[in-house]
């Protein structure tokens, strides 16, 4: 059946069987034989659903408007599941035909599809058997559609990567599988699941969006070209960010003529030398106690609201991102700590919004969200109760540790850093009434892009905690689109977890490793795990705050004069000084020098073994790029301290490390990555320059052949 969208090869494997212990499938059946000739009917409960009239009606997105229609909302996205149905189980069951009706037939098996509430795009679902079929009841369109693949999924179907080449078929069969009674689905992070997207216009991706749902991931950003798409699959729209940097730019030009800066000096926020500074005006947070910059703000916001997030379900609303200060004025330090000032700006925005609403300026329902989150100086949780008009309006909260520990566990109180995160979360919790909270991890954070570094140790323990500490969404920066490799485990990990947390991760990665790598899967399991410990330490390495990255990338590349910042502001203290560090990084370049070769040898296997060729080559040139950025980060930082030291040979000895990794990965690619946020477009960097570290590189080359260093 033609679908709309690309349909490929569907690659059919004998594998043995492995059920993972999750809600997914359990407690199955044999209900129906197939026999030769056999038809199965899908019901839908529409006049004249036909099998032509059904293919349409699953493909009329861009006539439909999903906000004021949701009977033809309901009929698209049910149809649509109709078609995934046929599709997956005539490439299921030998000799089955699909057919289509409004009603029971009198005689045959029937799939019989319905939603409670077409309006709405609850994800939870039932599966109930009767008599000749079964019934697949979505509580809202989103979770019918949920349904569909979950019946699929008991049949043995699994979604692991996106497009036809990441999907797993079951061995060819002649019965089909039920549970046994009415069982009940509901996700485990009911406000959603998903990734952040904002500000990023040109990530799209169809196949990405399908795979979302087909694995049960609903939180997303609005795309223009491919939202017709998204609204048919239930998708929640979420969007905004760090807005106010670009609005509140102090060389803006105003309708006065003035730039921004002269004219509302008094809107950017007072630091605590009390001087303020035109180029480091956004340095602090603005100045929240002002009642005219509030009404700016809010009828900016309504703008974007009005316009380019016209869509959004639910917008991002977080002041400046630079780990800074807030506002010092006396006004704003009458309001409380640095999350009181931003719910009392999210308060006033509220009101403006509201006001919007009764005014039909704004079309529809908008839900904000504050981040709780170091870069705005809302980490902690207020000190006084949340704004009413906040709760009334349900308004939501997202906490984001971006320093937080990988060596550790969320929730483990031994480590210094985590536990003062999970102190913070544990404060927002504190209030009552409180806003609803997501939590949003950092599992392809900018500084993580395109490594090969692996979270399930993190994730099986972490996720499920979330949950229990009272977080009722998940969301996670910043997804890759295309080229996962490896990471193509965090993302399934990631979806299944997210949707339940009493997975049996055990038996799932059982499970993974069978189906995706097939005979090849012990050599695979090994190398993963030497790869996922050598990466370990990634949050000390690379991230944001306090990190060896970081202070390399601010070195001049010449002879230092004092060391690293090695302490327990380097996320817990994991290393003492450097020579710890160079010692944990030699471990981890012996690692995923290991991985490198297994995966190697069953590389030179499986080049004839498809899919598997395909698979274990993309993990190839990933980990590839990940051996050469540690080589590269370990080799710069013992070249540090040997220039430091005053070693020569040392340092001549590292340099020649340093150039040899260097002219590698000057001679590749790297997957495409986005450009900078708010701008459409896409790059594609040599692999020195994604390390981060190709300028320092330069630096300190420049350095040494002004100086007549020895190579």
């Amino acid at each position: 059946m033609k679908k709309n969208y690309t349909i490929k090869k569907i690659f059919c494997f004998q594998l043995f069987a492995l059920i993972f212990m999750s809600q997914s499938i359990c407690f199955t059946k044999t209900v129906f034989s197939n026999e030769p000739s056999t038809i199965v009917t899908i019901v839908l409960p529409y006049k004249d659903a036909t099998a032509s009239q059904v293919v349409f009606w699953a493909n009329e997105e861009k006539d439909i408007d999903f906000r004021k229609d949701p009977v033809l909302a309901g009929r698209c996205t049910a149809s649509f599941t109709a078609t995934e149905l046929a599709y997956f189980l005539e490439h299921t069951l030998s000799q089955m035909v699909v057919a289509y009706a409004e009603s029971e037939p009198e005689h045959g098996f029937f799939i019989k599809l319905a939603i409670k509430d077409p309006a709405s795009r609850e994800c939870s679902f039932s599966i109930e058997p009767v008599a000749n079929g079964i019934v697949i009841t979505g509580d809202g369109r989103t979770g019918l559609l949920y349904g569909g693949y979950e019946f699929l999924r008991m049949q043995g179907w699994r979604w692991f990567a996106p497009g036809d080449e990441g999907q797993i078929a079951p061995t060819k069969k002649k019965q089909l599988f039920l549970p046994e009674k009415k069982s009940l689905f509901k996700p485990t992070f009911d406000l959603g699941r998903g990734f952040h997207f904002a500000d990023r216009p040109d990530q799209e991706s169809t196949d990405f969006w399908i795979w979302m749902a087909r694995n049960r991931m609903n939180l997303v950003g609005y795309r223009q070209a491919t939202g017709d798409l998204q609204k048919k699959l239930g998708m929640i729209f979420i969007d905004g960010g760090h807005i106010f940097e670009k609005v509140l730019d102090p060389d803006r030009i105003m309708p006065s003529g003035k730039i921004l800066w002269d004219e509302h000096r008094d809107w950017y926020g007072l630091p605590k030398n009390g001087k303020k500074i035109k180029s480091h005006a956004l340095s602090t947070q603005f100045c929240v106690s002002q009642p005219d910059l509030m009404e700016f703000l809010g009828e900016e916001l309504l703008g974007m609201l009005m316009k380019d997030w016209n869509e959004a379900d639910l917008v991002n609303v977080w002041g400046f991102d630079v780990f800074g200060s807030t506002c010092s004025c006396e006004e704003c330090k009458q309001l409380g700590n640095g999350t009181d000032q931003a719910l009392h700006f999210l308060s006033a925005l509220r009101d403006y919004l509201n006001v919007a609403r009764i005014d039909k300026r704004l079309d529809h329902d908008v839900r904000m969200i504050i981040c709780a989150y170091d870069g705005t100086n809302t980490l902690e949780g207020p000190q006084n109760p949340f704004p009413k008009n906040l709760i009334d309006s349900d308004d939501k909260a997202v906490f984001y540790p971006i320093d937080r520990c990988y060596v550790h566990d969320f929730y483990d109180e031994t480590c210094k850093k985590n536990n003062q995160y999970r102190k913070y979360l544990d404060s927002w919790f504190s209030q009552s009434p409180s806003m609803d909270i997501y939590i949003g991890e950092y599992y392809n954070v900018s500084k993580y892009e395109d490594l090969p570094v692996l979270f399930t140790d993190r994730m099986r323990q972490d996720i499920p905690y979330y949950h229990k500490a009272g977080c009722k969404g998940i969301t996670y920066m910043h997804v890759p689109l295309v080229n996962w490799g490896p990471r193509t485990l965090t993302q399934t990990l990631y979806a299944q977890l997210a949707w339940d947390v009493t997975t049996n991760v055990d038996a799932f990665l059982d499970e993974y490793y069978a189906k995706w790598y097939g005979s090849f899967a012990p050599q695979m399991r090994e190398a993963y795990k030497k790869n996922e410990e050598a990466w370990r330490y990634i949050s000390q390495w690379r991230n944001w705050h306090h990190t060896i990255l970081r202070q390399l990338m601010g070195w001049d590349g010449k002879t230092p004069k004092k060391e690293l910042i090695f302490s327990e502001n380097l996320l817990s203290g994991h290393f003492d000084n450097a020579k710890e560090a160079i010692r944990s990084g030699r471990h981890s370049i012996k690692l995923l020098a290991e991985v490198l070769t297994i995966v190697d040898k069953v590389r030179e296997i499986a080049i004839i073994e498809q899919p598997y060729d395909l698979r274990i080559s993309e993990d190839y040139r990933l980990l590839r790029y990940g051996l050469h950025t540690m080589e590269l980060m370990v080799n710069m930082l013992a070249y540090y301290e040997a220039l430091r030291s005053n070693i020569p040979d040392q340092g001549n000895k590292e340099w020649d490390n340093i150039q040899r990794v260097a002219k590698e990965m000057d001679s590749y690619w790297v997957p495409i990555k986005y450009a900078k946020i708010g701008k459409a477009g896409i790059v594609s960097e040599d692999a020195l320059t994604r390390t981060q570290l190709k300028e320092l590189f330069q630096r300190c080359k420049q350095y040494r052949i002004d100086n007549n260093m020895q190579n």
